[in-house]
């Protein structure tokens, strides 16, 4: 069992890169599905510190929660230690949104709760 999820799941090295997913509650369907992280730390040998050229990220990864890239796409140079999670990555986005002054009205979202509501 143990051989199988090695194979399944190899090992990433600091200055990999690697793709984690982004939870489907938290992108709307024209997002994107994943997003492309560099292995910034391991700890304990199995614990990975991911960040990219906009965000670190807070929480510690294991290796069947991201799939490693073949080719190394994010140089550690150019990874920034400012501390988001994925959700306030996600929030930051309708943001952009706010600055365009595109929000939404009755008929996209009714009485649900949006953080893009005027």
């Amino acid at each position: 069992m143990k051989f199988r999820s090695i194979h399944k799941f190899p090992p990433a090295n600091i200055g990999d890169s690697v793709r984690v997913s982004l939870p489907d509650v938290d992108r709307g369907r024209a997002d994107p599905r994943n997003i492309i992280f560099g292995v910034v730390s391991i700890e304990d040998g199995q614990y990975y510190k991911l960040g990219n050229k906009y965000v670190t990220l807070p929480q510690l990864y294991t290796r069947n929660q991201f799939g490693v890239c073949p080719v190394s796409l994010i140089p550690l140079d150019e990874v920034v230690h400012v501390e988001k999670s994925l959700r306030e990555i996600c929030e930051s986005n309708v943001r952009w949104w706010w600055s365009r002054i595109i929000l939404c009205n009755s008929k996209c979202h009714g009485s649900m709760p949006c953080n893009n509501k005027g």
